[in-house]
């Protein structure tokens, strides 16, 4: 869970990332499940399911293979389930950030 600023990109495996109503984000976001309360500036890839929760503030593309805008959030962008697409961007993100050893 993330309550406060992050200025950056945030990588989550394998668990769900929940972005509290105070939390703000400007920078892009991976992850299996991501649930969001807050505000994010950045596109959103979640290789399972993105929700936005009433109140949100988003700005900026969702891929995923389920995507769940809920009454009373707040988007602007596009939204991308096409499963080619996904996995596509999961690869080329993280061949960019690639750590090497």
């Amino acid at each position: 869970m993330i309550d406060g600023r992050v200025d950056g990109y945030i990588t989550i495996r394998d668990a769900t990332l929940t972005l509290d109503e105070h939390a703000s984000i400007k920078g892009d976001i991976r992850g299996a499940r991501v649930l969001v309360r807050g505000r994010v500036e950045g596109s959103i890839v979640a290789s399972q399911r993105i929700e936005l929760a009433p109140g949100c503030d988003v700005t900026g593309s969702l891929s995923a293979n389920q995507v769940v805008i809920v009454d009373g959030a707040r988007f602007t962008g596009r939204v991308d389930m096409d499963q080619r697409t996904i996995a596509a961007r999961l690869a080329q993100y993280k061949a960019q950030h690639a750590v090497t050893a």
